[in-house]
């Protein structure tokens, strides 16, 4: 059985168009920059986890803000290089070390922690935090929920059997993979779109070691 990754390299040509001609995340994303104009950050830094072929990057591009995304699958950041100008993508694994990427006024991770299991939820939380400046914003979406979804996991397509190992996860378990790194600042609800999932706003915090 095929991994999550291989699920991504394997099938994202199919969506591509479909992926760039959506219009569902739009209202997150500019919420998401207003918060950085509000606060009067003049082209923010962003880093756009899990970018996929860079929709919610384009945006926050067309915002005006200097954004790099970046994606654990090879040929996810080969269709966003060929589709959207204008933003940075890298090949990164957001599970080690993301130092060399700079440091970042914010980052965006949507529908992306889902993938990341409970071993390795926590030492994710600190690899971004690594990249953050002091009082940046984080914005996470995930399902709510606390173990992994067979459901959303285990899935066929064509003659190709993959586990995803998709986790859900509840906004107590967030907060204390977060901590000391983080704190809960926000919670978003979009009741027109996107049921079940929770959108989540951390501030990256100052801590002494």
């Amino acid at each position: 059985m095929k991994n999550v990754k291989e699920f991504f390299n394997d099938n994202i040509n199919d969506w591509s168009e479909s992926v760039l001609n959506e219009k569902r995340l739009c209202k997150i994303v500019e919420t998401f920059y207003n918060c950085y104009s509000k606060a009067k950050t003049n082209k923010p830094k962003i880093l756009d986890i899990g970018c996929g072929i860079g929709y919610e990057s384009k945006i926050l591009s067309d915002f005006g803000a200097k954004v790099t995304g970046v994606d654990f699958s090879e040929n996810v950041i080969r269709s966003a290089k060929a589709n959207v100008q204008n933003v940075d993508f890298v090949v990164a694994d957001i599970t080690k070390s993301l130092e060399d990427l700079g440091r970042f006024d914010g980052v965006l991770c949507l529908e992306t922690l889902d993938y990341i299991d409970n071993d390795n939820i926590k030492n994710t939380f600190d690899n971004i935090a690594t990249i953050m400046k002091s009082g940046a914003l984080l914005l996470i979406s995930v399902l709510d929920g606390d173990s992994k979804n067979e459901e959303r996991s285990y899935i066929k397509v064509g003659d190709k059997e993959y586990d995803k190992n998709f986790y859900c996860y509840s906004a107590e378990a967030l907060c204390t993979y977060a901590y000391p790194n983080f704190k809960l600042v926000d919670t978003w609800q979009f009741n027109d779109f996107n049921e079940g999932w929770r959108y989540y706003i951390f501030m990256k915090q100052s801590v002494n070691k």
